[in-house]
């Protein structure tokens, strides 16, 4: 098979003190087998621990594909958007994929797989496929999306089941679907849920059955526990998603009002939850989150008041219910 010399796909992979990850992350580059050339851009946004020397290490060893950026102050804390900024412009695929320092692809033909699709069906503008989500906090792994055969995945389905539905080291995807988003895309903090949305609008998604990564979730200092641990940014958060959804809805002439309108539900009700506007929060389209709401905020009151008796609640439930 003949070789080509044009990069056909670049990799974008921003990496942030990840020694305990960023191998691994390489060595599923590297150890990709295509029919095409392509690149690895790797931004180590000035990492204080051994990120940027195992990087240089690769560097030095592949230096047609791995082809980094190694930053001297921090970018992401002064908010600069580092994939635009600094590896977009370097960017020469006609593809992008994605895959961060602290998660990796376990399959040698990923790419070669998702490229071929692509470059036989044009009218498809995104390639996912399925992927091995690693808890780091509980342990526990599992499949997502959960599928056992090849699909297409609409602009509703995807809207409705959030920025979750696919990892992110699953994606490659025409250019555009990253450089030519509308303005009602560049809310901070969902930039998976935005590409997704985006991608699926600007041609079709083919989803793979095939399970090709692992997705590390938790990882220390990953935006997901920063905002686990920080009220204030929760909320911020969902105030965001929301203004997203609607400025898409509007942007779109509403094409997606029924699915957006489905999406808002829950991000609505944690907002009034937030705010304590417990009126709102009874409304019937959050009846099923409020008996939720309703049931853990009993359980976290009753291990308040009452904490022996939360704990034999949860012995005994832990012996009895499965």
């Amino acid at each position: 098979m003949k070789m080509q010399k044009e990069v056909l796909v670049s990799v974008l992979c921003l990496a942030y003190n990840h020694e305990k990850y960023i191998r691994q992350a390489l060595e599923g580059f590297v150890m990709q087998k295509t029919d095409f050339a392509f690149e690895v851009l790797i931004n180590d946004d000035a990492s204080t621990d051994n990120t940027a020397k195992i990087i240089k290490e690769y560097e030095e060893k592949y230096p047609q594909i791995i082809k980094p950026v190694y930053q001297t102050e921090n970018q992401y804390s002064q908010g600069i958007p580092i994939s635009k900024t600094y590896l977009y412009p370097k960017a020469q695929g006609k593809y992008f994929a994605i895959c961060e320092g602290d998660d990796y692809w376990t399959d040698p033909l990923k790419l070669q797989k998702q490229v071929d699709f692509l470059e036989s069906n044009p009218e498809y503008a995104m390639c996912v496929h399925k992927a091995t989500l690693n808890d780091l906090k509980t342990g526990k792994q599992s499949r997502f999306p959960d599928i056992s055969e090849d699909r297409d995945y609409s602009t509703e389905e995807i809207i409705i089941e959030g920025g979750g539905i696919f990892a992110t080291n699953s994606i490659v995807a025409k250019k555009e679907v990253f450089t030519t988003r509308p303005e009602c895309f560049k809310a901070k903090g969902f930039g998976d849920y935005q590409m997704f949305i985006y991608g699926s609008i600007y041609g079709k998604c083919r989803c793979l059955a095939d399970n090709m990564s692992v997705y590390n979730y938790c990882t220390a200092g990953s935006w997901t526990v920063r905002i686990q641990d920080n009220e204030a940014k929760r909320e911020e958060h969902f105030v965001q998603m929301l203004n997203m959804l609607n400025a898409v809805n509007k942007y779109y002439d509403y094409k997606y009002n029924d699915a957006i309108t489905k999406a808002l539900i829950l991000p609505e009700f944690i907002v009034h939850r937030m705010n304590g506007d417990k009126k709102r929060m009874k409304d019937k389209r959050y009846r099923k989150y409020y008996k939720i709401y309703r049931k853990s905020d009993f359980r976290l009151k009753l291990k308040k008041i009452f904490p022996a008796l939360a704990t034999l609640r949860k012995v005994i439930k832990g012996k009895f219910c499965k």
